[in-house]
């Protein structure tokens, strides 16, 4: 159904006066249509059922009779009702669907778009000036017929979930907007579910027209606000009630939320999958390497398994290429599927890391033996990122100023339009702004497109010291596209670095580095696509960007 919403002018006498030729003969009383409602001038009105009632008042002039009607199922109310009073106590029993009143207060009980209408009569014509046009009085023989209908978009009072579980693509439970949850716990059905395989879970909420919700689970992720929510189960031998939803509707609507448990448990059972790693291995702020696991490890079985592991570093400028030893294989307090090895050395930015794992005795809670793997490479802790301070560099405020970009800090004079601009148009790596590249056709783009940054001045200022500094970028393609390659461009020196993308996953931020020596203060970053870095490449091509940081190296001693 389209939504209409009522678009009328309240606590404003509308009026005017009969029209006609120049023989015209003013008659001893004037006429003229006019009313009031108690909806705010110039706003869209959406009512809840039962909840919100609107009064409307004829204040026309020389009407020979008037009338207000409403639908079936909506109900005109006495008078003396007042804030939090419930409404249908002031049903008026002895109206049906219209009154003769001046005065009426309407209680709407059907969802969507509800019509009150106001029908008057008059012995000569006359017409209402409306934000819609004029609307002029219709003869009928010796009468003249008014009628003016105000819609209103109405929403059911109270918000019925609705939602369907599915197991591998099956659906597993279903619950209709009108079906009442057993409170008994006892009474919900049982799934098993392996470790570390999924439910899926499916909001078709649309009683009460919700445009919120929020799951919660006894999984991994805790919780969610999507549609679709993927949720995974760890913690073999456990059963549990499988979650809730609460499902909203938000301002500007009117507000209204029901919380629901979803009556299903979930038996976490012994996986028939390998007990493997899953994640990338990175070096969280503890100097700790850490990694994911496809399940909950058994504490009892990490004795003994530090000498499993190899950690090899390797660092071009000091010269070093050694192994440095694992003192401690930890879990994480917060997730007992994420490893952490505690090493006997401190590492620096500028390592190269690579680890691997000869297949020892550590276990899931399932007791699956985690399986061997080599030299995977390890992302270390970036440092401090010197243009924290100014989110120009993460494109987050919207600007402008006529010579493109569309967004702070930032502009480009390549115009086809635009080919780098700001916008909001997917979800962003960080914040809410992103920054995209596009052409129509790569094949008619300039031989360079620059997407020039921040003024000298205030780079400058961002970043006094020359050194040696590791750039990352985040970058997301779309898929269809072949482009591959952009460049940073930075000052002093004009030193070019190429970001190579063409290895990454489409359709998803991926993170990208580059090593940049400064001989002084930084006094521009640039951005820009070359046709030299990109051959062969033509038709639509689209990529965006995001979140650029800048950390000094460090140095190995």
């Amino acid at each position: 159904m389209k939504t209409i919403r009522l678009l009328i002018i309240c606590f404003t006498v509308l009026m005017t006066s009969c029209q006609n030729d120049d023989e015209y003969e003013a008659p001893d009383t004037l006429s003229d249509v006019a009313y009031y409602t108690s909806v705010f001038p110039g706003s869209p009105f959406n009512a809840s059922a039962e909840k919100d009632v609107i009064s409307f008042m004829d204040a026309s002039q020389g009407a020979i009779t008037h009338e207000w009607t409403i639908e079936e199922g909506n109900f005109f109310l006495k008078p003396g009702f007042k804030a939090n009073d419930s409404l249908p106590s002031f049903i008026n029993e002895e109206l049906g669907l219209s009154t003769s009143d001046k005065t009426a207060h309407v209680m709407f009980m059907n969802e969507g778009i509800n019509k009150v209408c106001l029908k008057n009569t008059f012995g000569e014509p006359v017409t209402l000036q409306t934000e819609d046009g004029p609307i002029s009085a219709v003869q009928e023989g010796d009468v003249w017929v008014f009628e003016k209908c105000f819609e209103i978009d109405v929403f059911a009072k109270d918000i019925q979930p609705a939602f369907k579980v599915l197991q591998d693509g099956e659906e597993i439970l279903s619950v209709g907007p009108n079906d009442e949850i057993n409170k008994d716990a006892s009474t919900w059905p049982v799934v098993d579910v392996e470790v570390n395989k999924t439910l899926t879970f499916v909001d078709l909420s649309t009683v009460g027209r919700p445009n919120d919700r929020t799951w919660g689970f006894s999984g991994i992720p805790k919780s969610s606000t999507d549609s679709i929510a993927e949720v995974a189960f760890l913690n073999f031998g456990t059963t549990s009630n499988v979650g809730s939803i609460r499902s909203s509707r938000i301002a500007p609507l009117p507000t209204a939320s029901t919380f629901m448990p979803i009556p299903l448990k979930v038996r976490v059972v012994s996986s028939s999958q390998p007990f493997e790693i899953l994640s990338e291995i990175s070096e969280n702020e503890s100097g700790k390497l850490t990694f994911q696991v496809s399940g909950i490890v058994d504490p009892a079985s990490l004795s003994g398994e530090s000498g499993n592991f190899t950690v090899n570093v390797v660092n071009e400028a000091s010269g070093f290429d050694q192994n440095i030893a694992v003192q401690t294989v930890g879990i994480n307090s917060e997730d007992g599927s994420i490893l952490e090895l505690t090493l006997a050395e401190p590492v620096y930015n500028s390592d190269r890391i690579t680890v691997s794992y000869a297949e020892g005795n550590i276990r899931s809670t399932d007791q699956r033996v985690l399986n061997a793997f080599e030299d995977k490479k390890a992302t270390l802790n970036a440092g401090e990122d010197v243009l924290a301070s100014d989110e120009r560099y993460s494109f987050e405020i919207e600007e402008d100023r006529g010579n493109g970009g569309n967004t702070a800090g930032w502009w480009t004079n390549h115009n086809n339009p635009w080919y780098f601009m700001g916008t909001q148009e997917i979800s962003a790596a960080d914040g809410t702004r992103v920054v995209r590249f596009h052409a129509d056709d790569y094949a008619m783009v300039p031989d360079v497109t620059w997407f020039w940054g921040l003024s000298a001045a205030e780079t400058a200022a961002l970043v006094p010291n020359a050194g040696a500094y590791r750039l990352s970028i985040k970058v997301y393609r779309e898929s269809g596209s072949t482009i591959g390659a952009f460049v940073i461009n930075t000052n002093p020196e004009w030193v070019i670095s190429v970001v190579d993308f063409s290895e990454g996953e489409d359709g998803q931020w991926m993170t990208y580095e580059v090593d940049i020596e400064l001989t002084d203060a930084m006094e521009r970053l640039n951005i820009g696509v070359r046709k030299a870095d990109n051959p062969s490449v033509s038709g639509p091509q689209t990529f965006y960007i995001d979140d650029i940081k800048l950390a000094p190296i460090e140095a190995r001693p």
